[in-house]
């Protein structure tokens, strides 16, 4: 049962492990070696490098820098119980310290049990760290255990054995660690080695201003992954955490900030979508950029769509954001929002709904409702209720319905004489500057700006009023065919808006 229990605890641990490799890779976190990828200074586990523990811990031994403590766990545990109701120090009293290393052999031999206990300097040694500066502790380090009864070596020991011998220039870990890195020093010094220099940087912590738990969104990795965050715009977010950046871009220093760094997600939504825009906006984009271009930013708004139409068969209100399904006509065969020609629009459209920090995923449903017009019909209700409630006031208020009818089939008439090489951007925007100049269009309407004559009723028509992109580009991304469709339907909404509503059989 015990070698089950152990075969088992070695699978999660391997599985974890992998886990860890993945996230990191998808992070875009490269590097040169480590356990699943061999070099000059593995192995790499500490349970496969337990010899060389073992080595350097008995030369300490031999040198009387370190000494086998016989003491069992029982008894250590009962003397910092008396000390602790005694109100005194519960550090190791030295029951082992001045036993000779010949007593010390004899013992071992005889398979006593025991670990190995380092000798700390009766004096506190000061260090120095790159962001504390120079750290100092009141009092001397404990004797403490480098090498456990069952073996393993602890943190305090391997960790300076490992970076000595893997070459380590600069360790930069947790300011947790600060009070523990004289320690390490007083190891260095004990095996004459020179100690790499030391870079303690803040706790992450939250809004509270309490050690990150786990639990927190923030904290999990997956939480990003299934928000489709880019992996440059969280290394991006990342790398600000508590780092005092130069002014010199693309070099990187140790000057980080003093204290806990309150991790706020505030500034990920604008990395995100400067990233975004940035890969979208790439000229010679290489395959993984294509993948990252449709993993996080085009399958997550094909995917809303298609829950938005399964909300809509099914009769169903959509939520998060105020998207009714009965706003909504039949679905476009292709829409061209998603064209390579029009993706920046797209991310336009996108990056009105900010991202939500509680649930980022969210933001593509939510997207939708910017969306709806170019993937679904306006329905012809939806134009007629606009133009009863006054919404097209004062340029086609609700009792002038008949001429706003009579102004949208005057635009047909203009655009549908429109070549469909012309139908661009540009040159859909030279046709709307000489309807503005035509006094014949004016007529239909009781308010002298030109400009607000022509786009609020195309708007309305095309968009149902909608905010979107410039009208001359929603046009173009829209088709002439499909944009004098709508046309027609609104010229019809408007003939149904000039009619009297008939009053109910009870009334």
């Amino acid at each position: 049962m015990n070698w089950l229990l152990i075969l088992v605890q070695s699978r999660l641990v391997l599985d974890a492990e992998k886990k860890i490799y993945r996230d990191l890779r998808w992070a875009g976190l490269l590097w040169d070696e480590g356990p699943d990828l061999p070099g000059p200074y593995g192995p790499y586990r500490q349970s496969e490098r337990l010899p060389l523990y073992k080595e350097h811990a008995d030369k300490l031994v031999r040198e009387g820098k370190a000494y086998r403590c016989f003491c069992s766990p029982e008894a250590l545990e009962e003397h910092k119980k008396r000390a602790h109701e005694a109100g005194e120090p519960t550090l190791y009293p030295g029951t082992c310290r001045h036993i000779s290393l010949e007593e010390s052999d004899d013992r071992a031999h005889k398979g006593e049990p025991f670990a190995i206990r380092f000798k700390s300097a009766e004096e506190p040694i000061q260090i120095r760290d790159i962001v504390y500066g120079r750290f100092k502790k009141n009092e001397p380090e404990d004797d403490y255990i480098i090498m456990k009864r069952d073996g393993f070596p602890t943190y305090h020991f391997a960790n300076v054995v490992d970076d000595r011998h893997m070459k380590i220039t600069h360790v930069i870990r947790g300011a947790e660690w600060l009070v523990s890195t004289p320690k390490h020093v007083e190891l260095y010094q004990a095996f004459d080695w020179e100690p790499p220099q030391f870079a303690h940087v803040g706790l992450l912590a939250d809004r509270y201003r309490q050690k990150l738990s786990k639990r927190e969104d923030s904290a999990n990795l997956q939480y990003y992954k299934d928000g489709h965050i880019l992996p440059s715009a969280l290394l991006n977010f990342v790398v600000l955490l508590g780092w005092r950046a130069p002014p010199t871009k693309g070099e990187f220093s140790l000057k980080f900030s003093k204290g806990d760094i309150i991790v706020s997600l505030l500034k990920l939504p604008f990395l995100q979508e400067k990233h975004l825009e940035r890969l979208i906006e790439k000229q010679d984009k290489n395959y993984t950029d294509h993948l990252l271009e449709e993993s996080h930013f085009l399958n997550p708004i094909k995917e809303a769509i298609d829950k938005v139409q399964q909300a809509k068969d099914e009769g169903e209100l959509i939520a998060p954001g105020k998207l009714m399904t009965g706003e909504i006509g039949d679905r476009l065969p292709a829409p061209r929002v998603f064209d390579k020609r029009f993706r920046r629009d797209l991310l336009r459209l996108v990056a009105s709904r900010r991202i939500r920090l509680e649930r980022p995923a969210d933001r593509f449903v939510d997207a939708v409702w910017k969306l709806r017009y170019y993937v679904w019909e306006v329905p012809r209700g939806v134009l007629e209720m606009a133009v009863r409630d006054g919404q097209l006031d004062p340029v086609a208020p609700a009792d002038r319905a008949e001429q706003l009818g009579e102004a949208i089939s005057f635009l047909a008439d203009r655009l549908r004489g429109v070549d469909e090489s012309e139908w661009t951007h540009e040159g859909l925007g030279k046709v709307m500057k000489d309807i503005m100049a035509d006094q014949a269009y004016w007529g239909y309407f009781e308010t002298k700006n030109a400009q607000t004559n022509l786009y609020t009723p195309l708007r309305w028509a095309v968009l149902g009023l909608e905010k979107g992109l410039p009208i001359s580009t929603t046009m173009e991304i829209l088709g002439k065919e499909e944009t004098l469709r709508r046309l027609e339907v609104a010229k019809d909404a408007a003939a149904m808006a000039a009619k009297p509503i008939a009053e109910p059989d009870w009334y």
